[in-house]
């Protein structure tokens, strides 16, 4: 047998063997040192808000979630960011344009935690200055022009709902 069959075989018995493990082994709670901690963290942990994530760290308002708010942030997920005119991420991702960056990503940060039970109709300002509407219309949360998807995910420094679109002060 050569090298690359034994390795595929070996590789091969391992997932068998662990796949029939998993199905023996009791479920075991999450800890509160596996849960993420803060919105940023909560951020972080989900694989669809990875370009929200990196265009926070980018634009340097990291240093804000991992204060102690409390906040509430609504995330454009990845797919979100992708409906952005084409280049428009590039043009932000640039070194002269972090001041842009920063108060779009200020723009979906806004002061106080607000659950989604909390929201009906409500003028806010967010971090960035200018101001946004959220409201509640036939069990739908908006943002602005965009769809609260998935709400309250907890943090210990405030809440993230994540949305459908990316927000823009001159377009809201």
């Amino acid at each position: 047998m050569t090298t690359i069959a034994k390795s595929i075989s070996s590789i091969a018995t391992a997932l068998i063997f662990s796949a029939g493990m998993a199905q023996n082994e009791p479920v075991r709670p999450v800890t509160s040192k596996e849960q993420p901690k803060d919105v940023l963290e909560v951020i972080a942990a989900r694989p669809d808000l990875s370009l929200f994530a990196e265009a926070i760290k980018a634009s340097g308002v990291e240093t804000i979630l991992r204060g102690n708010g409390p906040w509430t942030v609504l995330a454009p997920t990845n797919d979100a960011f992708r409906a952005l005119p084409e280049g428009t991420m590039t043009e932000l991702s640039k070194p002269e344009s972090r001041g842009a960056l920063a108060d779009l990503i200020q723009y979906h940060i806004i002061r106080g935690k607000t659950p989604t039970s909390e929201i009906s109709t409500a003028d806010v300002t967010t971090l960035q200055g200018s101001r946004i509407v959220l409201k509640r219309a036939e069990g739908i949360v908006w943002v602005g022009r965009g769809e609260v998807l998935v709400g309250d995910l907890e943090g210990t420094n405030g809440v993230v709902h994540v949305t459908n679109m990316v927000l823009e002060p001159d377009v809201e």
